[in-house]
């Protein structure tokens, strides 16, 4: 588990800090999945709406947040191969109510928030 000032991760795959807290307070992380399926479930859609975001060969995840009691924020990018540019997705998130899950299911990824 990784937990600094409000953000909390939980990953079955290693987490790398490849930037560390700044001037500013911004810490990236790196999470390397090797080209797995990531399944997204995001608590704040309704499931009967829509069950989850599916993205394919996912190569890493990379989370930028800030250490700043008053920024809750960070940015998620899901990339498809080492370069930042090259993202599937990627979305900012207030994660100030959740903690982010990154589980190994049998065939894929799960990438869950869930409410601390």
């Amino acid at each position: 588990m990784y937990k600094k000032s409000n953000f909390v991760l939980k990953s079955d795959f290693e987490i790398r800090e490849i930037r560390q807290e700044d001037e500013n307070g911004d810490v990236d992380l790196f999470i390397p999945i090797e080209y797995k399926t990531v399944n997204l479930f995001l608590p704040f859609i309704k499931e009967e709406n829509m069950s989850r975001i599916q993205l394919s060969e996912v190569k890493s995840i990379v989370i930028r947040f800030n250490t700043s009691n008053v920024n809750n924020r960070c940015s998620i990018h899901f990339l498809k191969n080492i370069d930042l540019l090259s993202h599937l997705l990627n979305f900012e998130l207030d994660y100030e109510q959740y903690a982010i899950i990154v589980k190994q299911e049998e065939y894929s990824v799960s990438f869950k928030l869930i409410e601390k």
